[in-house]
């Protein structure tokens, strides 16, 4: 979905509550807290895809972190591995061959489809949670790691069986972008709650002579993706139970065979067909030349498709639907503090009698956002015996510190990525707070 972000297959997401949780917990202290042995112990970690060696700047917080740790911890040496894989099925497949010799890094790079789906070999993952039940070491009061996260967080590190093999850091958002001056010269005052204001609002913008939209279609796997996933997750709802065979968070490959198997993912289905007949009504709102436009483009592409940001920023449109990598691009471009963002609106009974009003904030991001780790089995990596995966874990609660993770990834993502952790500052900007499910603390 970005230079290092993969949108999910095609196909729903299953539905999570969204939970907004309050409150803001407290960073680490450098202290050493527990760190499994004091014998010499290297711990082999892949960075996130893309972002070159840790000497990079794009991981500049990462290696101070670490500088830290080390200086604190003397017995402890992390050796940060680069990580040139485009996809995650590649970096698996890798990961797979150094298993076999018993050879795998310590950490390594991973998305919960994969993990929670049990597409991997039984046995190459550790199940972490007997750790992440306990308390963070470096959080003073905190009762245990998970209580960290946010509730929407949980259950996509959640393999069916209950163990967890994966640690999340943060993801990505799609929702819609909006120019401030464009809604107040439509005399819009707030974002709209239901699919259904989201309509009244396209038809004020429309009005006052702005084009109201652009329905990107120049990349099969944005935008169009993005609007199957949050019309069927909505729609589908109550059906979701009758093809959640993995119970992967999100549908896999043998999900939608269930469920087209079953006439629940298709066109004869009410419900299913519904999000595509509700697609239609954006075509009176929308700019022409989608197919020049993709969502996910870079925005310095000179060749279609374009990356849409521009018509934002030169008011050619006054809405947008993008993702939370948008951020630093618009920034950079000098339109700080000149957009908005607020999430999909839900479908309710006010715009068709199928609708249930289901919240899928939290359900659509991206499985790849940054700090997406798994602990590698002894079967795997010959040297994690239970004293060393205890210091691997003592290293990941020193990076899943909430100001650590607001710190490292503002470095990384530039604003791009959406820390897990509640208390994790990130980017003040107006409506991220709806836009995705935890209480924000401001940096």
């Amino acid at each position: 979905m970005s230079r290092r972000t993969r949108a999910l297959p095609a196909g729903m997401a299953l539905l999570t509550a969204s939970v907004l949780v309050a409150g803001c917990s407290g960073g680490g202290s450098a202290s050493p807290g527990g760190s499994g042995s004091s014998a010499p112990v290297t711990i082999k970690i892949v960075l996130p895809p893309n972002t070159g060696p840790i000497t990079a700047a794009d991981n500049a917080g990462l290696k101070q972190l670490t500088t830290q740790y080390e200086a604190a911890h003397k017995n402890v040496t992390v050796q940060w591995l680069p990580n040139n894989t485009g996809s995650i099925s590649a970096a698996n497949a890798a990961v797979e061959s150094q298993a076999s010799g018993g050879s795998a890094p310590d950490i390594v790079w991973e998305q919960y489809g994969p993990v929670t789906s049990g597409a991997l070999p039984p046995g190459l993952l550790q199940n972490i949670k007997p750790y992440l039940t306990k308390p963070n070491p470096y959080v003073p009061g905190n009762s245990s790691w998970l209580s960290l996260f946010t509730p929407v967080t949980v259950p996509y590190m959640t393999s069916s069986n209950g163990d967890i093999d994966i640690i999340l850091g943060s993801n990505v958002e799609t929702g819609f972008f909006y120019s401030k001056a464009a809604f107040a010269k439509a005399g819009i005052t707030s974002p709209p709650a239901t699919w259904a204001d989201l309509m009244t609002d396209l038809g004020k913008l429309k009005s006052v002579g702005i084009t109201p939209f652009m329905f990107t279609d120049g990349n099969a796997n944005c935008t169009p993706s993005w609007w199957e996933r949050l019309a069927t997750s909505s729609l589908l709802a109550s059906q979701v139970s009758q093809f959640d065979i993995n119970h992967a968070q999100v549908t896999t490959g043998l999900d939608a065979a269930v469920g087209i198997k079953k006439g629940i993912i298709s066109m004869s289905n009410p419900r299913y067909a519904e999000g595509w007949k509700l697609l239609s009504q954006l075509v009176s709102y929308s700019a022409s030349g989608e197919s020049s436009y993709d969502g996910c483009a870079d925005p310095n592409a000179t060749s279609p498709p374009l990356s849409p940001q521009s018509l934002l920023i030169q008011g050619k449109v006054g809405m947008l639907w993008g993702g939370s990598w948008w951020i630093p691009q618009l920034d950079s471009a000098g339109f700080t503090g000149k957009y908005g963002v607020f999430p999909e609106p839900p479908i309710t009974t006010a715009t068709t009698p199928l609708g249930l009003g289901t919240s899928t904030v939290g359900v659509i991001g991206g499985p790849n956002g940054n700090g997406q780790w798994s602990i590698t089995s002894q079967r795997a990596d010959s040297t994690m015996t239970p004293a060393k995966t205890a210091t691997v874990m003592n290293f990941m609660a020193w990076l899943f510190t909430p100001q650590h993770l607001g710190y490292w990834l503002k470095i990384s993502g530039n604003g791009a990525y959406i820390p897990t952790e509640t208390g994790a500052p990130t980017v003040n900007l107006p409506g991220l707070d709806t836009w995705s499910p935890r209480a924000r603390c401001r940096r």
